[in-house]
């Protein structure tokens, strides 16, 4: 995010207007949702299961027959009038019939990887910056983590019970910036290694084990009054310590220890860094990709600190990116040119696959697992996974309504979330890998 946009963000987070806050908001569903269609809690069904689906129920509880919409109309609606965030108008519309043209022709008739298990409308969530949506972890199939009010919130779907994991309202020290609201804005999270880390408007990094009470760390890792911390990644490194990397708004990566979270190494760019991911090959290399408010994505050695490649092809700035799991060498960028891009880092040149969405940016990308999907998530309504055995040429479209902020695998494979972030329709989606979507399938790169 460039300084600009920074401050349009704290402007969108605190409530005030401007012209950029009003083009640009997140939109709430849909017109004529915000009524209140509940006349109280108890007559409300928080629970939506895929045996209600199939009984004719809308999966997100949405009351279509009592509306004066049906769905298919305002999704047409929507697909006209939800404006996508550009920072490089001009270029992207210059462009963006050519990168239609392109993009991989994808079949998406018949394709059914994942079916919808369940929509749980009591799992709130929220989106402090618009651009960033890294907001939702599964840790397993059972354990599921969110925001909401500024607290990381930690979701059981075996107790069907929510517990806060980390409270930013109360941490001790110096408070960041604060909504309208009064609270915190938690901008970012990751959660792996049993480990959950925050980052903030302020630059903050506040780290807690996800199976143990006690802060572990709670620090400001810049004092930039543009650090607001857009991205973090847990990962282990070569050599086998558990270490992270914070990407920040004053154009700084920097690398910190587990144990102490003591600044191991740090990285300067010429522009706001969005996000940095360091590859999780098991016995792999040190790189790591860097996307942020440039065109280009950049991959890193973190271990002689040298660029290694220099990504060219997007159009826009990029907020996403995704490691393959087990190769090594394929990495995914998104964009706000509406792109994923998918790189082989032996032919570096150019990407070797152009994937092109449906409504707006690509802001959050999860290779799964076993590495033959690659899920990609634009900022609303739509959620893409792309088939990895078959060059991406076949796709299962997720097709809902609502801010999406994050996306997530468990650990397994076995389930996917989906967080949508609403006033009146704010949950989490689970769905469960079809058992005719044989993990026996050989994985063609």
């Amino acid at each position: 995010m460039d300084d600009d946009e920074n401050s349009d963000a704290d402007s969108q987070a605190s409530g005030s207007s401007g012209i950029d806050h009003v083009e640009y908001a997140p939109q709430e569903l849909p017109e004529g949702l915000e009524v209140q269609v509940f006349e109280d809690e108890e007559d409300r069904e928080l629970l939506t299961t895929a045996q209600d689906v199939t009984n004719g129920r809308d999966p997100q509880n949405i009351p279509w027959d009592r509306l004066q919409v049906s769905r298919s109309k305002y999704r047409e609606t929507r697909m006209q009038s939800y404006p996508n965030y550009v920072n490089l108008r001009d270029v992207f519309e210059q462009n963006h019939d050519r990168l239609r043209t392109e993009s991989l022709i994808v079949r998406k008739d018949g394709c059914r990887f994942y079916n919808f298990h369940q929509n749980l409308q009591n799992v709130r969530s929220d989106i402090a910056h618009f651009q960033l949506r890294h907001l939702l972890w599964a840790t397993s199939k059972h354990d599921v983590y969110t925001t909401s009010e500024a607290c990381i919130m930690h979701w059981s779907t075996i107790t069907q019970k929510a517990t806060k994991v980390l409270d930013c309202n109360s941490l001790p020290g110096e408070s960041g910036p604060v909504g309208a609201n009064g609270r915190a804005q938690i901008s970012t999270f990751c959660a792996r290694h049993d480990l959950l880390a925050a980052g903030g408007f302020a630059g903050e990094l506040d780290v807690v084990h996800s199976h143990r009470p006690g802060l572990l760390c709670s620090k400001r890792v810049t004092t930039s009054e543009m650090g607001i911390t857009n991205g973090i990644d847990i990962f282990q490194s070569p050599s086998g310590s558990l270490d992270l990397l914070t990407s920040n708004n004053d154009n700084v990566v920097r690398c910190f220890g587990a144990e102490t979270f003591q600044e191991k190494c740090s990285f300067g760019f010429e522009w706001p860094v969005n996000l940095a991911i360091a590859n999780p090959c098991e016995g792999g290399s040190s790189l790591m990709i860097v996307v942020g408010d440039d065109t280009d994505a950049f991959v890193m050695d973190l271990r002689t600190r040298n660029h290694v490649h220099r990504l060219k092809g997007h159009l826009d700035y990029s907020f996403a990116a995704s490691w393959h799991p087990f190769d090594g060498h394929t990495v995914a960028t998104g964009n706000q040119d509406m792109c994923t891009r998918v790189w082989d880092l032996r032919k570096p040149s150019e990407s070797s696959v152009t994937l092109y969405g449906r409504l707006g940016a690509v802001r959050s990308l999860r290779y799964s697992p076993d590495g033959r999907l690659l899920a990609a998530s634009e900022p609303a309504d739509f959620v893409q996974l792309y088939d990895v055995t078959s060059g991406y040429r076949r796709c299962q479209e997720i097709d809902l309504f609502g801010e999406v902020g994050g996306i997530s695998f468990s650990p397994d494979g076995s389930s996917f979330f989906v967080s949508i972030a609403d006033v009146a329709y704010s949950s989490l989606q689970e769905y469960v890998i079809a058992q005719d979507w044989r993990k026996d399938e050989g994985l063609v790169y």
